[in-house]
């Protein structure tokens, strides 16, 4: 079929659009999951949020409903299985036995954009917390007046450390890592 799709499109017989279309669904179809990598999760719960770092693109941050974040480095396998199924297991794990660690579930776990060496975790314990990755320890958390449904760090700014987050009280807050205040609060939502 695909051949056929090629042969008309070179005699005429197929517009551009139509052959474009055909070529997203016969990649789309060959799309398959890699049965060479296999992360074995920490969570005891649902995970809520993943990221992949925006630097080396190689440690993904997933955050779950049990309240946990953990890193997983996804070039370097722990061991492998059967000779070549990769399997990758978490590098750093905070969880609600951490002394910092969040009461309830992480709604979102965000990396800092400019290196890995910080990263972001909203909760529905109405707290965002920035946290230092080598010692796995808070540098600095902001209590919200709701849960945290959300959280997030503009890849491309450079003038500013601000986390932007929405919270239960249908207001979005702007977060400064660098003062440890709220920079700004953006009414207009309505729930």
């Amino acid at each position: 079929m695909w051949c056929e799709a090629v042969r008309r499109r070179e005699r005429g017989e197929l517009g551009a659009r139509r052959f474009e279309t055909a070529a997203r669904a016969r990649r789309t179809a060959s799309l398959a999951l890699s049965n060479r990598k296999e992360f074995t999760t920490p969570h005891n719960g649902a995970v809520n949020s993943l990221q992949v770092d925006l630097i080396e693109r190689r440690y993904l941050l997933s955050g779950a409903s049990d309240g946990s974040a953990a890193i997983f480095d996804v070039q370097n396998a722990i061991e492998y299985e059967a000779g070549f199924i990769a399997k990758h297991r978490s590098i750093l794990l905070v969880d609600k036995q951490h002394e910092n660690g969040h009461k309830f579930a992480v709604s979102m776990a965000v990396w800092y954009p400019v290196d890995t060496g910080l990263f972001v975790t909203a909760s529905f314990d109405q707290y965002v917390k920035v946290w230092d990755t080598n010692s796995t320890q808070v540098v600095m958390d902001f209590k919200m007046p709701g849960k945290v449904y959300s959280a997030a760090m503009s890849p491309i700014a450079t003038t500013h450390m601000l986390i932007a987050t929405g919270s239960a009280d249908v207001q979005v807050r702007l977060c400064d890592i660098a003062s440890g205040a709220f920079t700004h609060t953006l009414s207009g939502h309505r729930g």
